[in-house]
């Protein structure tokens, strides 16, 4: 293969994701991401979580319906 070969597909996204998937994958900034947290838009628990190291994660399913309903 040729090393200026481009990959032109995503992989697939798991449920729980970290935050440096927010922008190639929705658009969103972490710091967007962290006041969507902070404000309480995005709920601890549904959108977000702490994986077992402390680190922020993100509920992909749960973003994917917020972009769509807004809930």
């Amino acid at each position: 293969m040729s090393a200026a070969l481009q990959i032109t597909h995503a992989a697939p996204v798991g449920r729980w994701v970290r935050a440096s998937l927010l922008p190639s994958t929705w658009g969103i900034t972490t710091e967007a991401a962290r006041k969507y947290r902070e404000r309480g838009i995005w709920l601890e628990g549904k959108h977000w979580r702490k994986d077992p190291t402390g680190r922020v994660v993100y509920n992909s399913a749960e973003i994917d319906q917020w972009f769509e309903t807004g809930l």
